[in-house]
């Protein structure tokens, strides 16, 4: 039984793999989806762009290729200026007049 610091770095530290083990997840469903968007752009391009057929496979395969990376830019970006003040003199959520 330590302090509140004390507390509550060992409580992170007691769901720090199930993080990890999410975040992975997270990261190899996103790699997917961009390498199913890739290929079927390169489909398309092999298959049907001398034709200049199945026009619908463009947007898609770039949504599905871009998507993913501007929602992690966004989720990074988020987490670097999200700012956390460990102070217990300071109280973030009350109003400053």
């Amino acid at each position: 039984m330590g302090t509140f610091k004390e507390d509550k770095h060992e409580a992170n530290q007691e769901y720090y793999p199930e993080k990890i083990m999410k975040k992975c997840v997270i990261c190899l469903c996103s790699i997917l989806v961009c390498m199913a968007g890739g290929t079927l752009l390169l489909w398309w391009g092999y298959e049907y762009h001398p034709t200049n057929s199945q026009l619908w496979m463009v947007p898609s395969g770039l949504i599905l290729l871009v998507t993913p990376v501007i929602a992690w830019v966004a989720a990074v970006v988020s987490e670097t200026c999200n700012c956390k003040v460990e102070d217990d003199d300071s109280k973030t959520n009350e109003l400053v007049v």
